[in-house]
């Protein structure tokens, strides 16, 4: 049996309401257009509240997991592969690794030649490092009028902190070994989530200890949507920006998801040739 040179990708993110956001996914499904030309490559959300609102307020629809497998199936491809979006191997990722395992026991008609999921951003001792890597050019931008823009970043003044999602599953350790790993590489850089630890607490602890009087928040998340604009950059009173201007920082501002810097793009590609070699394995 031959394995088909172009599998189907199907390209799944817990979503977002926010066009930006949206648009970055977009960006990352052209690149993977350019790395896998032959190939039909989907997104698909997780998060159905989304899906629906989106669909409902604005006609623009997304498929889930098991729907956009659905429509490759009855298109005929037999070889897929669903890559992760997701940053950590919570419970998101969890849910949709079950549903490929299920399938991947499907035989005959109903099921796929091959059927395979690559792994979310952060799964491996190496991905870590790339990561770290892949960063650095954002310490060095910052958001002014809705505009990238370059900004020289001097470590001794101004401290990098980036704002994750974080997770009540136990893969909320991956973020732990993150900020270990920064911590290493850089200067002055901190890593905090919203739902996880470390959190905002223990980033303000580290950006107190470093004697820098500015603080540049950057979303350590793959899209800038909503957690990034309102938990992170928002004028609330429980937004990070205002809690760094409380404890006497000067903050600024970088609202560019992950998804946006190409070297991030190709942790995930990476993991998508990863999962694509396993065809092989199996024949």
């Amino acid at each position: 049996m031959n394995t088909q040179e172009s599998p189907a990708l199907i390209l799944v993110a817990y979503g977002s309401l926010d066009p930006e956001a949206r648009n970055t996914y977009k960006k990352i499904r052209t690149a993977y257009k350019r790395e896998y030309p032959g190939s039909k490559v989907v997104i698909a959300f997780t998060a159905d509240f989304i899906r629906r609102k989106l669909a409902q307020d604005e006609g623009i629809y997304f498929h889930n997991p098991l729907t956009a497998l659905a429509e490759l199936h009855d298109e005929g491809h037999s070889d897929v592969v669903v890559q992760s979006l997701h940053v950590a191997p919570a419970s998101e990722f969890h849910q949709v690794a079950g549903l490929i395992s299920s399938l991947k026991g499907v035989r005959g008609k109903f099921g796929f030649r091959n059927l395979e999921m690559g792994l979310p951003l952060l799964a491996s001792g190496r991905d870590f490092g790339a990561v770290s890597k892949a960063l650095v050019p954002e310490f060095d931008r910052v958001t002014i009028d809705g505009e990238t823009k370059h900004s020289l970043r001097d470590p001794y003044e101004t401290a990098i902190v980036l704002m994750g999602h974080g997770t009540e599953h136990p893969a909320d350790s991956v973020y732990t070994r993150m900020a270990k790993v920064l911590e290493i590489d850089h200067k002055n850089v901190f890593l905090g989530t919203i739902d996880g630890f470390p959190g905002l607490d223990e980033a303000l602890l580290g950006v107190r200890g470093a004697g820098v009087a500015k603080v540049r928040l950057i979303p350590f998340l793959v899209v800038a949507g909503g957690h990034a604009l309102n938990e992170m950059a928002g004028n609330g009173p429980a937004s990070w920006k205002n809690a760094f201007e409380k404890a006497g920082f000067e903050v600024e501002l970088h609202l560019r998801g992950m998804g946006e810097n190409p070297q991030m793009v190709d942790v995930f590609i990476e993991h998508t040739r990863k999962a694509i070699k396993r065809f092989r394995q199996a024949e």
